[in-house]
């Protein structure tokens, strides 16, 4: 008996992963940890992290795979343009940070954005059309939010006091 309720837990905790609601959450934690990769990658190359052209070309993207998966275009413009909302302000945070050496550059180079990084988040949205198609309830940006403070970067102990990072605001264009 001492061995069913550690089993039990595990089960029910697995259920939870596996269900739509927890797979999206899962997976957007997941493409939520790419932030700072592409923030260093942006940062490394004085590009901006807020590329409309860029953003408006993804979002036709993921709104077709949604619709060819019989998700409302709606539904899901709305969850990956707060998911891209959500990873911008991580990526402000970092480069921010590293401009004012609030925190250490990563000592390696940056991971390539087209070839390594833009694939993983490509795969991750296919993942999450798949999830939404299951009746995965749609994270707001609020959720993805609150989920991205994880991946935001700690102030280093050896910089002085400096005040909150201010960046542009989070806000959607469309």
């Amino acid at each position: 008996m001492k061995h069913r309720l550690p089993l039990l837990v595990l089960v029910l905790l697995a259920g939870g992963c596996a269900s739509p609601d927890g797979e999206l959450a899962a997976m957007a934690r997941e493409r939520l940890a790419l932030a700072p990769d592409v923030a260093w990658y942006k940062h490394s190359r004085d590009l901006p992290v807020y590329d409309p052209t860029r953003e408006t070309a993804l979002l036709a993207t993921v709104i077709s795979a949604g619709q060819t998966a019989g998700l409302p275009a709606e539904t899901t413009r709305r969850f990956f343009a707060a998911e891209m909302e959500a990873s911008r302000r991580i990526q402000w945070e970092w480069i921010h940070a590293w401009r004012k050496n609030l925190v250490p550059p990563p000592g390696n180079p940056p991971r390539d954005l087209a070839t390594d990084l833009r694939p993983q988040i490509d795969d991750i949205n296919r993942r999450q059309i798949e999830a939404l198609a299951r009746e995965a309830t749609p994270l707001s940006i609020a959720q993805l939010s609150a989920m991205g403070e994880r991946f935001l970067p700690k102030k280093s102990l050896s910089s002085p006091a400096q005040s909150p990072a201010s960046t542009p605001p989070v806000t959607s264009q469309r």
